[in-house]
Order: structure tokens, then sequence, then C-alpha cells
């Protein structure tokens, strides 16, 4: 009964939005050379949903110097775009806030966008369609054949051969004139000169001058249950690099929810928590790592725009769409929907061999 109530409340919403979204300029596409046009990217999710996008983001904005792109971000991903100079404004919507919908639907409308664009490339969000039809934009742009098509004035088709991601999200630039196989999307961050040496501090403290010693990053906080790797395989991954790799300097991250997690994990295994202030210090300490470990999450995404090596962590099926993109990676894929059946032994192998070789290659 709940589930029936569910789906006519999304029909009754969907049926009343499609009404009140005008479709003066279905069909019509405009010619981005000809005026100033601002437009819209809405991306209001999580941290690797946005460090994925900014490749997609780089192009649009770069397409035309007509274009001024404003991205709306939610709280948490925010921090990702903050540097990135093809971004015009980030607009901050918090969706959990439900009381203060009606005064940030009235500034999106205050802004007169011109264009805005649907992110949602994999399935349909109510959050976004009422987003669409508050900025009040002539064009609305999205993927077609997702449910949403009534909610677009410029569908584009989908890249029906694409697996991964980024790929997906590609077809939204032939909006543009674009044609997304002859385009680099790969995601990338901008850390400033003063991230970078935050970061590389964290691992030569006040030793700058002693030996380098090979540099292991692991991560052990995952957004999603079945995404997470249980304490003990991550105190065993430790014991094995510390056997393998005995000159090896292991700094482990997390969440602030899970600081004392990743300290027991630290003290059992032989590693030393750094608790990191967000998203871009932890990108800055990953940036200076030889090698990356991590179960699929925001830090697994980062080493995509990083060009950094990683293993990671994935449930199977899950690689394809979300594994690394563009960079030397190596994905370790459960035989089951939950990464806490890899063993040990079969995410240590390639640690060991790649944070070998990292030493070797420097």
């Amino acid at each position: 009964m709940l589930k029936q109530l569910e789906r006519w409340f999304r029909r009754a919403a969907l049926g009343g939005i499609a009404r009140l979204m005008g479709q003066a300029a279905r069909g019509e596409r405009p010619d981005w050379r000809e005026r100033p046009y601002r437009v819209l990217f809405l991306r209001h999710d999580r941290i690797g949903d946005m460090i994925l996008s900014t490749g997609i983001l780089r192009v649009i904005a770069e397409s035309q110097p007509t274009i001024t792109l404003d991205v709306l971000a939610s709280p948490v991903n925010e921090p990702v775009l903050r540097h990135e100079p093809y971004v015009n404004e980030v607009v901050v919507f918090d969706k959990r806030r439900l009381l203060g919908y009606p005064g940030a639907l009235a500034a999106l409308r205050r802004r007169r966008y011109d264009a805005v664009i649907d992110c949602m490339v994999t399935s349909p969000s109510l959050t976004t369609l009422l987003l669409m039809l508050a900025s009040g934009a002539r064009y609305r742009i999205g993927v077609r054949q997702l449910g949403n098509d009534f909610a677009y004035t410029l569908p584009v088709p989908a890249r029906e051969s694409a697996e991964h991601i980024v790929d997906k999200l590609g077809a939204l630039v032939t909006a543009f004139g674009l044609q997304p196989s002859a385009l680099d999307l790969s995601p990338r961050v901008r850390l400033t000169a003063e991230e970078l040496d935050r970061g590389e501090r964290v691992w030569t403290g006040a030793t700058e001058h002693a030996p380098r010693k090979r540099r292991l990053l692991v991560n052990v906080s995952a957004g999603r249950g079945h995404h997470a790797w249980p304490d003990e395989k991550f105190i065993a991954l430790l014991a094995e690099v510390r056997r393998s790799v005995p000159d090896a300097d292991v700094v482990l991250i997390s969440s602030p929810s899970e600081r004392p997690r990743a300290e027991r994990i630290g003290a059992s295994g032989g590693g030393r928590l750094v608790r990191d202030g967000g998203i871009r210090d932890a990108m800055a300490i990953a940036a200076a790592a030889d090698l990356v470990f991590t179960p699929d999450t925001s830090i697994g995404h980062a080493c995509s725009a990083l060009h950094k090596r990683a293993v990671i962590l994935h449930p199977l099926g899950n690689a394809a769409i979300w594994g690394p993109y563009d960079n030397e990676a190596r994905v370790v894929e459960s035989q089951t929907r939950s990464v806490a059946d890899i063993a040990v032994r079969d995410a240590a192998r390639p640690v060991v061999r790649m944070l070998t070789a990292s030493a070797e290659a420097a």
C-alpha cells in the first residue's frame, strides 16, 4: 500500500510540474555564439558525483566565450569547485532543509538563468525537476529516455555505448554543439600551492630532509554499507604491507564520524591517523601519496581527478560505471554485492606490488 501511495504521489507531482513548465522553447536550439548566456548546472548530491562531473563542466564552460557557467551544489560537494576558474559561481542548496526551499527557489529565480542542465543521466530526480522549474530558464537540457522527457526543451540522446558515468554525462555536451567522443572529459580538480604544501607536510612533518619513505594513504570510510570493508581486514592488510614493505609510511584518513574506528585500525595495523580538514585536505594528502587504498568513495574518484595511483575496492558490477576513469588504478571487485567479501590477500597483492613499483620508478 505504501509503495502504491508513493507511486501515485510521484505521478501526481510529475504531472503537476509538467503543467507548470512552459514548452515554448521545446525543440529550439540556441545559437550559443550570438549573445551572452547564463547557464546553471545542477549537481546537488555527493562529493564523488561532483568530482566526476568536473570534465563535463570544464568543456561546457569553455565551449563558447559567451557562456557563464554557475553550478548548484550541495553543502558537502561545494568545496570541490572552490578553485576551478571556469566556474563563475557555486550556488549552495541543501535539499535536506525543507523549510529553506521557498527562499532558495525564489533566489534561484532571481538569477535569471537562460539555460539549466539536469545532471541526472541514469535516473530521474523529483528534486532536480523542481529546481529546473524554479530556475525559470527558457532552455532545459537533459538526457532523454529516462522518464523526464516532458521537462526538457532540449533533450539530448543518451550515449548508448557508454558504460562509465563520465561518458554518460558526456551526452550533455551535445546540447552545445560538441561531440563528446572528440573531447577530453576527464575529471580534474585544481589544488592550490598552499593546499599541496599542506598535503606534503602530512608526510614529511618536521623531518623534511630525512630519507623519503614509500607513502601509502588508506581511507577506511565508505558512504554506503555495502562498500564498507571490515576493520579486521584493514588491520590484516596493514600488517601485510608492514611485512612486505617495511619502510612504508602509512597514513589513515576517514570521515569525522569514523575517526575512532580509523584510530583503532591504525593502532592495531601500524598506521597513523591524520584528522584532515575536509575533502580538499584529503585530496591534498592523496596528491602527495605514492599510492591510495580505498573502498569506492569520493577518495577513489579524487584519484582519477589527480592522476593518482590507487587500489579501489568495488562491489560486484559496480566498477564499469563508477570505477577509475583515465588513470593508473587497480580495481579489486567483489564476487558479491558487498565489498566486505573481498579477501585480504586479493586486496593486499596489488597494494604491495604497486607500492613497491612506485619506489622503483622514483
